[in-house]
């Protein structure tokens, strides 16, 4: 099989035709057509269906297509790797992050790579832990910082820390001494994100427990923004504390009673294997964590 061949049948899903992808790849029609019957003769399966306004894959083509990107990324990781080990600092990682961690996680890991391995390239995405897990899961990001439980067998979880949830309200806003039952934040126009956000059911577990019933008038997708809506007498809320900006004016924070801890933990694909440069961003994360607990 010829990496030739996966590369127009990528071309093909991407372009939607035979003619769009012979124009990428400059070349005729005519070759994309005899790289797909090889390509399918060797397979022995169909991976395209051919229609008037183009052609898509057929379900053994997709999954032809994924091995392909798959093939392709390993492909510049050994790239990478080789440039690594041969002293040219080159080498590109991925990785993922929940929102509420983002915050203190990125920037230490951005100076910390920079100091210690600063040819590396680094991509990271924000993003719901289930979603991040999956996209770990089909070898788009390395690796991803989530919140626990994750249960999947095709991961392999690392637990990192626990993130204090705690309240927060303007200065000047009514409350009992700390630490503060759920129910008196309950008496008070809440901001938190919606209802299917892994924050929010944390929240609502935790109230339920409690035998209160949650009334929330705002929901705020993002969690940067819910601390700024509580600093502008929007509301009160609860947050992982690390999410929290120290310079924000006018936001008072307090412990909160009966309100379990986040678990963060690091995941990776159990069948990846990782580049160097991910690597440096895996011993990173772990040393950073460490010197946070110390």
């Amino acid at each position: 099989m010829d990496l030739r061949h996966l590369d127009t049948l990528v071309a093909i899903e991407e372009e939607g035709s035979f003619t769009a992808a012979a124009d990428r790849l400059s070349t005729v029609q005519s070759n994309v057509s005899e790289q797909m019957r090889q390509l399918e003769e060797e397979l022995g399966v169909e991976l395209l269906t051919r229609t008037r306004r183009g052609a898509r894959p057929t379900e053994c083509g997709q999954a032809v297509i994924e091995r392909a990107r798959r093939i392709h990324r390993e492909l510049d990781a050994l790239r990478d790797d080789l440039s690594m080990l041969q002293g040219l600092q080159r080498g590109t990682a991925t990785l993922g992050t929940v929102g509420t961690a983002s915050r203190w996680i990125a920037p230490a890991l951005v100076t910390d790579l920079r100091s210690r391995a600063p040819g590396v390239r680094l991509r990271i995405t924000e993003g719901a832990s289930e979603r991040l897990a999956a996209e770990v899961l089909a070898h788009e990001l390395a690796q991803a910082v989530v919140t626990e439980p994750i249960v999947d067998r095709n991961l392999v979880i690392e637990h990192l820390l626990e993130e204090s949830l705690v309240g927060i309200a303007p200065w000047g806003t009514p409350l009992p001494a700390p630490p503060v039952p759920i129910a008196a934040l309950a008496e008070l126009p809440l901001v938190l994100p919606p209802s299917n956000n892994p924050l929010r059911i944390e929240i609502e577990a935790a109230a339920r427990a409690a035998g209160v019933v949650l009334e929330v008038p705002v929901e705020v997708e993002g969690v940067r923004l819910i601390a700024d809506l509580v600093a502008a007498h929007g509301g009160v809320s609860v947050l992982p504390e690390t999410a929290i900006p120290p310079e924000l004016a006018g936001l008072r924070t307090f412990p909160m009673a009966d309100m379990p801890p986040r678990r963060l933990a690091l995941v990776t694909a159990r069948d990846a294997h990782l580049s160097l440069a991910d690597r440096a961003v895996r011993e990173s994360i772990l040393r950073l964590v460490a010197d946070r607990k110390a």
